[in-house]
């Protein structure tokens, strides 16, 4: 109700992405459900190579 009343924003209209994911995973484990693994990461990319790639791309392209 405070927070209402000094924002001016109904907490009704506000979903909790955080919480509603972490009720998910509560109700998995208490059902002994599994959940799926999570994705290997994706490798780093040099961001300095990109720029420089770049550069010598637009080079070739004014010449």
């Amino acid at each position: 109700m405070l927070i209402g009343q000094l924002t001016g924003v109904d907490i009704a209209d506000v979903h909790d992405e955080y919480g509603a994911a972490l009720e998910q995973v509560v109700t998995a484990k208490l059902e002994g459900l599994g959940w799926a693994e999570p994705p290997e990461p994706q490798p780093a990319i040099n961001l300095m190579q990109a720029l420089e790639d770049s550069i010598r791309q637009a080079r070739r392209g004014e010449q």
